[in-house]
């Protein structure tokens, strides 16, 4: 998956649930320096992160001078490009890549086969490979 596309999924992961009124509504630049925040806290302190930390940072402090959703918008989707180009053009690009990929993969559930070679539930019956 390309940097960018890893970025902008990762804010859309760490960008607040819609559960908020219409008449309180938060600008995308508001929820999207929220994301940032939480994302930057998720990032492991160390070399390779360094040029993503502060690029999402430089990031976050663009938007506190926006003064609608459509020019936040086209900062979010210009700086992430940007930042996308330095990351792969960088020496820990790779390893970035891989953070960000992690971020986004959930865990395999559990085998099915591990749920089913467990003690069956008494209240439901068994037939071979349904329960």
């Amino acid at each position: 998956m390309c940097t960018a596309c890893l970025l902008f999924s990762a804010l859309t992961l760490f960008t607040p649930a819609g559960d908020i009124a219409p008449s309180s509504r938060v600008s995308v630049a508001q929820e999207t320096q929220v994301a940032i925040t939480q994302m930057v806290k998720q990032l492991p302190r160390s070399s390779d992160t360094k040029l993503l930390r502060s690029g999402l940072l430089e990031l976050h402090s663009q938007l506190a001078t926006t003064k609608n959703d459509a020019e936040a918008q086209q900062i979010i989707d210009s700086e992430l490009n940007v930042l996308s180009q330095q990351l792969n053009n960088s020496s820990s690009g790779e390893e970035v890549t891989e953070l960000l990929e992690d971020m986004l993969i959930e865990d395999e559930p559990e085998p099915l086969v591990k749920s089913l070679t467990s003690a069956p539930n008494k209240s439901r019956p068994t037939w071979g490979w349904l329960r």
